[in-house]
Parts: structure tokens; sequence; C-alpha cells
């Protein structure tokens, strides 16, 4: 079986993956930051700096990063030479997207989940600095990375309840050539926690990547 490494996002834990894991075949190392890391990283590289020398050495077929953990993903392969065969960033904005992308989760599962989640994110908030949190926020480009890499990219987001909107691709407001290199998936109901919202159709969607 393939090995994948798994990064979350600003402000989550390794609880984000539970039922995800529990709905697919899948085998990784399922990474968390020391918070002693996170306290003290200002910029997503900083992160990114740690993960390379806690796990740069050892092989993995594809890594598989959500938010910000898809960044990290794609700065470690584009800058720090991380060699693997895939990459999939699940709702990572390479740049400020439009309003489309600008949700937590579908109000239903907002109702259903929404207290556990932003419990989690409201206590992991403390453990990230403010400069870290605004280079996710405003002013941010991290499309370049696309260009810098050889290996297959998936880029997962949901699909905010509407499979048949017309501009969900154009709502990421990305170059033509960008867009181009990235084999795009969207996972019906869900917005930017589909591995919550909708952890069977997101199992085996990667399933499917990684094959």
């Amino acid at each position: 079986m393939k090995k994948g490494l798994f990064l979350y996002g600003l402000n989550c834990t390794l609880d984000i993956w539970s039922d995800m894991i529990q709905n697919g075949d899948i085998e990784g190392t399922f990474i968390e930051y020391p918070h002693e890391i996170t306290q003290n990283a200002h910029r997503i590289s900083n992160i990114t700096e740690w993960v390379y020398s806690e796990y740069g050495k050892n092989h993995y077929d594809y890594i598989v990063g959500h938010s910000m953990g898809g960044i990290i993903a794609l700065e470690l392969i584009a800058k720090f030479q991380f060699q693997c065969s895939t990459v999939i960033f699940i709702e990572s904005n390479l740049r400020p997207a439009k309003e489309f992308y600008r949700n937590l989760m579908l109000p239903n599962n907002m109702i259903q989940y929404g207290d556990k989640v932003m419990n989690m994110m409201q206590n992991e908030s403390s453990y990230y600095t403010e400069d870290l949190k605004i280079s996710l926020k405003e002013n941010f480009d991290y499309s370049s990375y696309i260009s810098e890499i050889s290996c297959k990219i998936y880029g997962i987001y949901g699909d905010r309840g509407i499979e048949e909107y017309s501009k969900r691709i154009e709502d990421l407001c990305l170059d033509k050539e960008i867009e181009e290199k990235i084999d795009f998936k969207f996972i019906k109901n869900s917005c930017h926690m589909p591995m919550i919202e909708n952890p069977k159709e997101l199992a085996e969607v990667l399933v499917n990547c990684i094959e």
C-alpha cells in the first residue's frame, strides 16, 4: 500500500481526519505540529522547515494537506525538494478566493458539527501567531509553487452544495497556466471541512487520486 503524509490546517488538530480514516483504506503518517513550533512561526515556511527536518528523510508516495497544510505540502516539494509522486491539497487557497469559498461549513453541517469544530479552532488559535494568520488571509500568493512542481497535483474543494456552479474554478482567482496544472475535484455538500462534512466521498476521492 502506498504511504502518505497528512498535514492539517491552521487552528486544527489530528481529530479532523478521524471520520475520513474510518471511511477509506488510507495508510499514512498524520503529522501534529508541536505548539512550541507554531507559537514561534511567523510564516508558513517556519512550520514547513520543522516538517522537513522531522520527516524529510522518509519515503512517501503522496502528501495530503488541508488548508494551510496544503500550502506546506506544496512548499515541501517546491522549495525543499521533497520527493513524492502526488500532492493533494484540500481547500487550500493559493490566492485570496472569491466569496463562494469564504465559508466554513454548510448550514446543516454547522448545526451538526459546528460546536465541535469551533471549539477545536478556538482552543488552538492561541498557539498560532498573528503574523501567520495574516499571511493566510491578506495579500498572499502561493500559486507560484504550482509552477515549480513536476509531480501530479490535485486540488480538492467543497462544492458548497451547488454542484452545477460554473465559476467554481474561476473563483479561485488563479492564472490559466496554474489552473491547467491542477486536477480539480469537488466534494458534494461540503465547504471548507469536507473531511468532517462528507468524509466518505473525500476518502473515495483520495483513494482514486493515489492509485
